[in-house]
This record gives structure tokens, sequence and C-alpha cells, in this order.
């Protein structure tokens, strides 16, 4: 009984998981009156592969074409559903449209925001530690299917260090980044339609 005792004490003892969210920093609030009139609706975002998983992924070259697995830490969702769920709360606190929902809810929407995760990822090789994001992204007005905005958008963001802790605040900046720049591609489609009436 004393030597399993023994053994089991001197067994290493296994990592814990670690989970994370994705909290993305959000804009002031908008001006009174949307850009868009009506009511906007953000569908989930697709994904391929690993991107569809909820480990976080990593390069230890820094090269796009390699991609691994951590073992431990995970999203506390799929990223797929993690990015459509901070874009909602992105877009509602800009004041772009009227409402911002999810189809989940069942409403009419007069446009939709549709896109493409396609790298959610660290990078720990070929120089500092950094994290690389790219969304494909669209805009389309439903009463005419009139693609207003459509764009591959792309953020590198350093890490201030090797940890995870580290790499999940860079990801929310470089995520934080896109949204604004596709805010900022809303904002001039919406003026140019309006422009033409």
């Amino acid at each position: 009984m004393k030597r399993l005792l023994l053994l089991a004490s001197l067994a290493p003892l296994l990592p814990r998981d670690h989970y994370y969210r994705l909290l993305v920093p959000t804009p002031e609030a908008g001006a009174a009156e949307a850009p868009l009139p009506g009511i906007l609706s953000v569908e989930l975002l697709q994904a391929d592969g690993l991107l569809r998983e909820r480990p976080l992924l990593y390069s230890e070259s820094g090269e796009s074409y390699e991609l691994q697995q951590h073992n431990y830490h995970y999203w506390n969702d799929a990223p797929p559903r993690m990015l459509q769920d901070q874009m909602v709360t992105y877009l509602r606190r800009s004041g772009v449209s009227r409402q911002v929902v999810t189809p989940d809810m069942r409403i009419r929407a007069n446009y939709q925001v549709s896109g493409k995760v396609r790298r959610l990822e660290r990078l720990l090789g070929g120089g500092p530690p950094r994290v690389f994001v790219e969304i494909e992204l669209a805009l389309l007005r439903l009463t005419d299917e009139r693609v207003l905005v459509v764009e591959t958008f792309s953020a590198e963001e350093p890490a201030s260090d090797e940890t995870v802790d580290a790499a999940i605040v860079a990801l929310n900046r470089a995520t934080a980044d896109i949204f604004g720049r596709f805010l900022s591609q809303i904002h001039t489609a919406a003026s140019q339609v309006t422009a033409k009436r």
C-alpha cells in the first residue's frame, strides 16, 4: 500500500485545461441616426478545418503554411460562433443600424453580414511573438440582394510576451481592428447609397 502511495506521489501532475473568451473592445456609441435604416442580421461565420474547433492554433515557424493545435488551451466556444457574438455586440454598440440581430431571433432583416474566418492564430517563430487574424466579410442589402461591401480583412498584432494570455489580448486587438475597418466600409457604402437617392 505504501509503495502505491509513493508511486502516486511521484507521478507527474497533468496540466489543467485553460479556457479563453474573445472579448473585442467596442467602439464609442454611434450617432443618433443609424447609417443603415432597418435591421441588420449577422450570420454565423463560416470556417474550414481546424478553425471550427476550440483548441487555440499556433505556428512555431511563424509561417502561414504551418499550423498546430495547443494542448490544454481552448476557446470557450468555436471561433465562428465567438466572432459572430462579438460582431453583434460591436455593431450594436456602434449604432450602425436600428437593430442588430442574429438569424436565431427569426426577425426579418433589411441587411445581412456574412463571412468566413480564414486565420485566427499565434505566430511564435520568425521574430517576436505576434498573432494574425484574417476574416472575409460581406454586407448584403436584402431588399435587392445588392452587395454593398465585400473584402478580406487581415491584421497582425504583436503580443507583449510568449504567454497564451498575451496572445489572447493581441487577438482581441487584431479582431477589433478588422471590425473597425469593416464598420468604416459600411459607413462609406451607406453614404454612397444615400447620395444616389
